[in-house]
């Protein structure tokens, strides 16, 4: 069965009320059975527009992570959120690939793209060709498509995480000069936001 994802994006505008949130939201979501592939760490907006925060919790299931998101006592936990910070936040089902394995004691690095096709058809060229580029440097799929929910905020309509064995893996597959070749198929149609985020260590 895929996993589900909550995929986050935030500002905080009160850092005391946050830390609050923080640590009264984490035990409730690893409770509900969550892992945390990114939160916080160095990250690149390399296109568009983003928060200033990153996180992504992995969940067993789409449903899974669905239900977490509306858990009550998260939810009154959730009220330290939206009083502390702006965020955009949405529940995504995953492709149903495992992660790479890490290079090193490096933690992994992420692609975290959010996009608004315009022409699916014209699009289909770059999804076809940009995959063999990333493969090559160790990347899996473990969003890519499929159902999901924006729950907060608003984002494109097609969401897409690739995992990497390094922050430094993510970098250079999306600067190698192939993929970005490959992404002006991508670019000329269609608009959106991608972001370079090191994982949890």
């Amino acid at each position: 069965m895929p996993k589900g994802y909550i995929i986050g994006h935030i500002t905080v505008n009160d850092p005391e009320t946050y830390k609050d949130y923080v640590a009264k939201d984490t035990p409730i979501l690893l409770g509900l059975g969550g892992r945390f592939l990114v939160r916080g760490g160095q990250a690149e907006v390399v296109e568009g527009r983003a928060e200033d925060r990153h996180i992504v919790f992995e969940f067993d299931s789409y449903d899974a992570a669905i239900a977490a998101y509306h858990d009550p006592d998260y939810q009154e936990v959730a009220k330290l959120r939206h009083c502390s910070a702006t965020s955009s936040i949405l529940v995504a089902e995953g492709n149903d690939e495992d992660l790479p394995g890490p290079s090193g004691d490096a933690p992994l690095g992420y692609l975290v793209a959010h996009v608004a096709v315009r022409d699916p058809d014209a699009y289909r060229p770059y999804v076809d060709g940009n995959t063999p580029i990333m493969r090559g440097y160790g990347a899996r799929y473990i969003v890519r498509g499929g159902r999901s929910e924006v729950l907060e905020g608003d984002m494109g309509g097609r969401h897409v995480v690739i995992a990497y064995p390094s922050f430094q893996a993510a970098r250079a597959a999306y600067h190698d000069p192939a993929y970005q070749e490959v992404a002006a198929i991508r670019r000329d149609n269609s608009e959106g936001t991608i972001i370079l985020v090191e994982g949890a260590a």
